[in-house]
């Protein structure tokens, strides 16, 4: 890029040399200082001022700059218009702080462009000022036109190679991504010179209705413009929406006809709503406005970025890489984007999971690429991987992906494709069963056994978490009538979108009094996350499910946001200890140490206490000496279906403990 760039000032500084040879006296006898101080002032305020710039998709902006430096050109001032665009752009350069290269390459393109366009116009014959004759000959005529095409042809053809020697696509995929529209804008600015020639040298009268007249048209332009943008972009970000990026994805891929090469990235950050819900949604908008600028700085200029809705983000990059360099790229991504962000004078920092997919193996269009990727990203949030490719994600690569689970989920509640497994809790006092968890299973009928993380996590975020609950709640409790032991309860997770739901508790009412089954053996289970969101609605749901005899218990205990005034208002029955903080309890002593806080914390409030992720009977040991009342893990019993759960249960009949099954 270096060598492209040292070429292109070589040519530069002898176009200019020719220019200057060949027009230098015309330039110095003939010019009209008061014509020539009215355009080189719109000149350089043009260049330097954001007020005059329009911009034109995502590839920057362009300036009427132009426009006044070709009636420069054409009034025969040629030289004194590359000067005043050389100043111009030299201390916009600085002020923007570019590197020296870029500024360098801008100035070099500027003055091989508009010289080479002067010396096209001299070689027709154009060697005055067009004001000074009456009638324009035709070669002049042909001349003029055949300058601005030099000029437009030689600035955008300069500018696609850079772009394509920077990003590694070539000079058609650079130009159609983007270029075409921003050299487009510059051609009709290139058209208006010679109206603005003609009508001043008729008469320096129509200055004022020429000044007011192009101030209207250039706002008007920009109103459009900008009303366009706004259709394309998102509000919050100035990323291209979802719709926009969908288009652009198929634009991309369709640049290389029956051989499409492109690289597609889907990034989601790792719970943000607990940094909203914690933070407040000011904090919130602010962190996705700074990771929308950083995401779009580290970016090749030819990538298109989106935000997809929420915390979801997209990217899309032209050409072929090989994936040794598509993961080193998306690996330095990740590494900027989780920097820490300064949120209104604190750091706060954030995890993001990436999903790749390549075009064409893993799709051959939009909505194949997005799905893959999407898929690969849910599977790097799903493993805590910073990235993955959709060809490593394993027995994922032929999954349905986010979206086609969430489509399909809500026929499987109704085909009855649900199925529930029960993982038993045990009392230290009785050493029997207490307590079983329900936790559901989806048999796919394409994709086989899909188990809840792959799902629910999804499902919360929308209405189906409602109707999966209370398809849950159903069928567990007439299962758990086939057991015939009044001494075992049922315990189910509840989400925070379905608690503020105002018909929960009169439903869970009805279908517990539908299948028989007495509410004072259900246990709720909720999180401190959920508690955190709404407190107040939350605590009147639960107050009504206290009334009518349903416990409550905190799950993951530990991990959330809860105090113990919350912790008061709810009179939860039970805390579940995370299994983050019981499986070292043997070997970390702080973690040991949590678990008997909690405990004495659950006590003193009158609350039982259970263990979760009990994997090892040692483990099991320790939970007791520290004196949790009950426990739930494999050490115990993994989950299982009902029917294995009522053989368990008989063979408690004839026994003090409870059997492990195989």
């Amino acid at each position: 890029m270096l060598a492209f760039v040292a070429g292109v000032t070589a040519a530069a500084v002898f176009l200019t040399a020719s220019l200057v040879a060949v027009a230098g006296d015309q330039w110095w006898s003939g010019t009209d200082w008061v014509i020539f101080a009215l355009f080189g002032t719109l000149l350089f305020l043009a260049e330097t001022q954001p007020s005059f710039t329009m911009r034109f998709g995502d590839n920057g902006a362009v300036s009427p700059g132009w426009t006044f430096a070709y009636a420069l050109v054409l009034f025969g001032m040629s030289i004194g218009a590359l000067g005043i665009l050389l100043v111009a752009n030299t201390i916009v350069g600085l002020q923007s702080r570019r590197p020296v290269r870029i500024v360098v390459f801008n100035l070099a393109q500027i003055a091989a462009a508009l010289s080479s366009g002067a010396l096209v116009l001299h070689f027709f014959g154009f060697r005055e000022s067009m004001g000074s004759i009456d009638a324009i000959p035709l070669t002049w005529g042909i001349g003029i036109f055949v300058s601005a095409c030099t000029v437009l042809v030689l600035n955008g053809l300069l500018t696609a190679i850079v772009i394509g020697l920077h990003t590694g696509t070539g000079f058609i995929t650079t130009l159609r991504t983007g270029l075409a529209l921003t050299m487009s804008a510059d051609a009709a600015l290139l058209s208006l010179a010679p109206v603005f020639v003609i009508a001043i040298d008729f008469s320096l009268l129509l200055v004022p209705v020429l000044a007011s007249t192009s101030y209207i048209v250039i706002q008007s332009a920009r109103k459009s413009l900008q009303r366009a943008h706004q259709a394309n972009h998102d509000p919050l970000t100035d990323l291209l929406n979802r719709r926009a990026f969908d288009d652009r994805v198929s634009r991309t891929i369709g640049l290389f006809g029956s051989e499409p090469d492109a690289t597609l990235l889907v990034m989601d950050f790792d719970r943000f709503k607990e940094i909203n819900d914690s933070l407040g949604h000011a904090v919130g908008d602010s962190l996705l406005v700074g990771f929308a600028e950083r995401l779009s700085e580290n970016l090749p200029p030819t990538a298109s970025a989106a935000r997809l809705g929420g915390d979801e983000f997209a990217v899309v990059i032209p050409g072929r890489r090989p994936q040794g360099e598509a993961l080193q790229l998306t690996e330095t991504l990740h590494r900027e984007l989780t920097k820490p962000y300064d949120i209104d004078g604190f750091p706060l920092s954030i995890s993001v999971s990436i999903g790749v997919a390549v075009a064409p193996s893993d799709g051959t269009n939009a909505e194949d690429l997005l799905a893959a990727a999407d898929l690969a990203m849910y599977r790097a949030k799903q493993f805590g991987s910073r990235v993955v490719f959709h060809q490593t994600a394993g027995s994922a690569a032929t999954g349905p992906g986010r979206i086609g689970l969430l489509s399909d989920l809500g026929s499987a509640i109704e085909q009855q494709q649900l199925t529930n497994f029960y993982q038993p809790q045990i009392s230290f006092s009785t050493g029997r069963i207490d307590t079983v968890e329900a936790l559901v299973r989806w048999q796919h009928p394409v994709h086989g056994l899909i188990l809840p993380n792959d799902f629910i996590g999804m499902a919360e975020q929308t209405d189906l978490i409602d109707a999966l609950t209370d398809d849950v709640l159903a069928r567990s409790m007439c299962d758990l009538l086939l057991l015939d032991d009044d001494g075992i309860s049922l315990a189910v997770n509840v989400s925070a979108r379905t608690l503020h739901r105002r018909t929960f508790a009169p439903g869970i009412i009805a279908t517990a009094e539908t299948a028989g089954f007495p509410i004072e053996r259900l246990e709720l289970e909720i999180t401190e996350r959920a508690l955190a969101s709404d407190p107040d609605r939350i605590a009147l749901t639960l107050a009504q499910l206290r009334e009518a005899g349903v416990r409550i218990a905190i799950d993951d205990f530990g991990t959330g946001y809860s105090s113990f005034a919350s912790l008061r208002q709810i009179r939860a029955d039970r805390l579940k200890i995370d299994r983050g903080f019981t499986a070292h309890v043997g070997t970390a002593p702080e973690d040991r140490l949590v678990v008997k806080t909690i405990t004495d914390l659950g006590h003193g409030l009158g609350l039982d206490v259970v263990a979760e992720g009990v994997e090892t009977l040692e483990i099991l040991a320790e939970i007791e000496s520290l004196g949790c009342d009950f426990a739930q893990g494999y050490a115990i019993a993994r989950p299982m279906p009902i029917q294995q759960l009522q053989m368990v249960v008989q063979a408690r009949h004839h026994r003090d403990q409870v059997e492990v099954p195989a």
